[in-house]
């Protein structure tokens, strides 16, 4: 007994894919509870898997990116009601894709997502084949990068924005772990992250790295002066502001902190009743009292390691968190001035939100629906209007 209880507390630790690393997360803050997602709805249940990021189009249609490989399109039709098609594949379609984590590689899976060159293409970040464009008339898909100039190649592109130039800036979570063991970055504590700069012409490699040694950058938008590049930080609840111009060129600052939860996506929002400008960013799981494994565990890095060696099906990983709904709005200075949430978890792990003519979109990086909710005229309308007041 006592070998067999030596063995498990060594061999995990020992044969652990990824060594962990002594990291310090911010304090636990309070969080009210409300319930103003929990009347969402979701649509296409079990056809759309994953849809994490959302687009917009000039004709208020959603592009999204699923978890099967596949880019979709959600519309109205002229009676009324919404539907879908499929625009392409980011990689095969082989039987699992979508339901099976390990075949992510080969079906591929888009994360990130940005509409271009006025709306003619689609930039995609893809978490296993690098920074693509769809052109979205002919639906053929090309691939610009997949390496970095003198660095890494890309590991876990994961969000992108452009400048009107034409210059891409695509974060790219982890150099270590791939999409498929995303919660080992998060449970390693180790920043590997980068924030990289491309251009279509950079013959398959973006040009140069911006900044490294970043844990776990994910989302990433225009401040609305697009002066300076906001990203949020999936594990630190903090969303980190990169400046391209102006008295803090090139300075990493951090633009708004102690969020409640574990941040994804980020995009501009635009208050409706009073005009006035901010952010909504995707909270996946809840970072607040009373109690975050994450937060519990950030201390003990050799507890860490061993849990990540650990021969276990790696869903258990996020299995063990519990799920929470919830978006996060900020106003123009970084303050978290209103959430949405669903303490229910009935729509959880959410990866962001945008309104559409008068609904709340939102997209999951987990479940299989995308989510729809009345807005305009709710109580959940009213509270962000009383939030920006």
């Amino acid at each position: 007994v006592a070998a067999l209880v030596a063995i498990l507390a060594v061999v995990p630790y020992a044969t652990a894919p990824l060594e962990a690393e002594f990291v310090v997360l911010p304090p636990l803050g309070k969080l009210e509870p409300n319930g103003h997602l929990e009347a969402t709805e979701h649509l296409f249940e079990g056809d759309l898997i994953g849809p994490e990021a959302l687009v917009v189009d000039s004709t208020g249609s959603i592009i999204t990116g699923l978890a099967d490989g596949r880019i979709v399109k959600v519309f109205s039709k002229d009676d009324g009601q919404v539907t879908y098609e499929t625009l392409g594949r980011t990689g095969e379609e082989v039987e699992g894709c979508g339901a099976d984590i390990e075949l992510e590689h080969i079906c591929g899976r888009p994360l990130g997502l940005k509409l271009s060159q006025g709306g003619k293409t689609l930039l995609i970040a893809d978490g296993y084949k690098g920074l693509l464009e769809m052109d979205l008339a002919s639906r053929e898909i090309s691939v610009l990068a997949t390496e970095v100039e003198g660095g890494p190649a890309l590991t876990l592109p994961n969000a992108i924005e452009e400048t009107e130039d034409g210059t891409i800036y695509l974060t790219d979570t982890s150099t270590e772990v791939r999409r498929n063991r995303i919660f080992w970055a998060a449970i390693s504590g180790k920043s590997t992250g980068r924030l990289l700069k491309c251009r279509r012409d950079g013959g398959g490699k973006c040009e140069g790295l911006v900044t490294e040694g970043l844990f776990m950058p994910n989302g990433i938008v225009f401040d609305h002066d697009r002066r300076c590049l906001l990203i949020a930080m999936t594990i630190l609840g903090e969303v980190k502001r990169y400046c391209l111009e102006g008295p803090d060129k090139g300075v990493m600052t951090t633009f708004a902190k102690n969020l409640p939860g574990t941040l994804d996506n980020i995009h501009q929002f635009t208050e409706p009743k009073s005009g006035k400008k901010g952010y909504v960013v995707g909270m996946g799981a809840k970072y607040a009292k009373p109690f975050s494994l994450l937060n519990a565990l950030q201390g003990f890095p050799s507890l860490r390691q061993w849990i990540i060696g650990l021969p276990v099906p790696y869903e258990l990983n996020y299995k063990l968190i519990p799920p929470y709904g919830m978006l996060g709005f900020l106003d123009a200075e970084g303050q978290l001035v209103q959430t949405l949430q669903d303490p229910t978890a009935r729509t959880s792990w959410l990866s962001e939100g945008i309104v559409v003519n008068g609904s709340l979109w939102m997209g999951t990086w987990l479940h299989p629906w995308i989510a729809r909710r009345d807005f305009t005229g709710t109580v959940a309308e009213k509270a962000l209007a009383a939030a920006f007041e």
